[in-house]
Parts: C-alpha cells; sequence; structure tokens
C-alpha cells in the first residue's frame, strides 16, 4: 500500500511538471497539487516505516522459546477453562470441553521454536503408546495453517495437530501460554489441569507425569 502511495504522488508530481520548464508551481492549483502530492509520498514512507516496526516488534514478541533456566513444573488442581482452536487436518473447530472423558496434554508450540522441535517426538511416541488408555496430545499453534502444513509434510506430527489465530486471548490457567514455548498442560478426565510444564521435557518425563490419571 506503501509503495502505490508513492507511486501515486509521484506520478502527479510528474504530470504537473512535465511541461513546466521552470520546475516551479507557477499558480495556485499547482501548488496544492504539490503539497498534496509530497504529503502523500511522506506519509507513504512513514506508513512503510511504522509497519516494519511494528512486525519487528511482534516477530519478537511471539519467537521466545524456554530456555533451561525457565523451566518450571507446576502442581495444579484448577478447571480447564474452555477454548476453541481449528484441527490442522480437516479444519474442524473443536474446542477443550470436547476431549472431556481423556487424559489430555495441551501443549502450546511454534515452527521457529527449538525446543519445541526437540520434544515432538517424544509427544508423538507419548500418543502412540498410551492413546488406548485414553490418552490425546493437542499440539496448539498460532502460525499460518498453511506455514503449519508446510512443516507437517517435513516433520511427522502423529499428535492433534491444530491452530488458533495469533494474538488470541487464552483462558485461565492457559493465560500467557503463547509467551513463552513450548508450554504444556496436563488434564484429567474431569476437565482438571493437574500440572503446568515450561520447557520441553522428554517421553520418560511425559509418561511419569501422565501415569496417574490414566
Amino acid at each position: 500500500m506503501g509503495l502505490v502511495m508513492i507511486a501515486v504522488g509521484v506520478g502527479f508530481l510528474y504530470l504537473l511538471f512535465r511541461d513546466n520548464e521552470a520546475r516551479w508551481p507557477r499558480d495556485t492549483m499547482e501548488w496544492v497539487g504539490t503539497v498534496l502530492s509530497v504529503l502523500l509520498i511522506v506519509f507513504a514512507i512513514a506508513l512503510i516505516v511504522l509497519s516494519r516496526q511494528q512486525a519487528a516488534a511482534d516477530e519478537m514478541q511471539r519467537e521466545v522459546a524456554a530456555t533451561a533456566s525457565a523451566f518450571q513444573d507446576v502442581q495444579l488442581e484448577v478447571p480447564a477453562e474452555n477454548f476453541p482452536f481449528q484441527l490442522l487436518d480437516t479444519g474442524e473447530a473443536r474446542d477443550v470441553a470436547s476431549y472431556r472423558g481423556q487424559v489430555v496434554v495441551v501443549n502450546f508450540w511454534a515452527t521457529w521454536c527449538a525446543p519445541c522441535l526437540e520434544e515432538l517426538p517424544a509427544l508423538n511416541r507419548l500418543q502412540a503408546s498410551y492413546a488406548d488408555q485414553g490418552l490425546r496430545v493437542i499440539a496448539i499453534s498460532d502460525e499460518d495453517p498453511a506455514e503449519l502444513m508446510a512443516f507437517r509434510r517435513r516433520v511427522p506430527l502423529d499428535v492433534d495437530t491444530a491452530f488458533m489465530p495469533f494474538g488470541t486471548d487464552l483462558p485461565t490457567p492457559f493465560t500467557g501460554a503463547f509467551d513463552v514455548r513450548p508450554t504444556s498442560y496436563i488434564i484429567d478426565r474431569d476437565g482438571v489441569v493437574r500440572r503446568y510444564l515450561l520447557g520441553n521435557r522428554n517421553y520418560g518425563f511425559f509418561e511419569k507425569a501422565i501415569t496417574p490419571y490414566l
């Protein structure tokens, strides 16, 4: 949009001065046209600069991966407030409540998050090992679905892969789950959040964490 506005402004200036040998406004109409064209160009440049700054700020805000020093493991006993998401494969609308009666690991991740990618094989294996006992692993990202599909063609995702719009507000106790990733929550069959995990974990850790609720 900014580039189009600059092109329009420059075009107006060209039309105003192409037959003007003095290259200077000769009357009120040319002055008004010149001022408006220059203002349009200046506004367009400012728009481009602000857009790039905002994009950089958004990227910095979203690309935060948990380091070992930030790891947390908190025992909880709070109801899992419901929130919606869409399954990547089908686009089907689902929510947390639809998994009631199963033990659920809700994992918030991203394709740019190296620690998230490190624990994906553990989550895949966990789902395969305990599905028959009522376990579901839901991996939720706030990235573009097309980007997630392209990633999935390269890396196996054998869990319930889902997405949400970037910037979505999550209810308690999931608030801030997208701020630092990976973040996981273990929910029991009654819809109660039992465990909050910040940072990536291996298969053995997840296995011990879910066993009491199966």
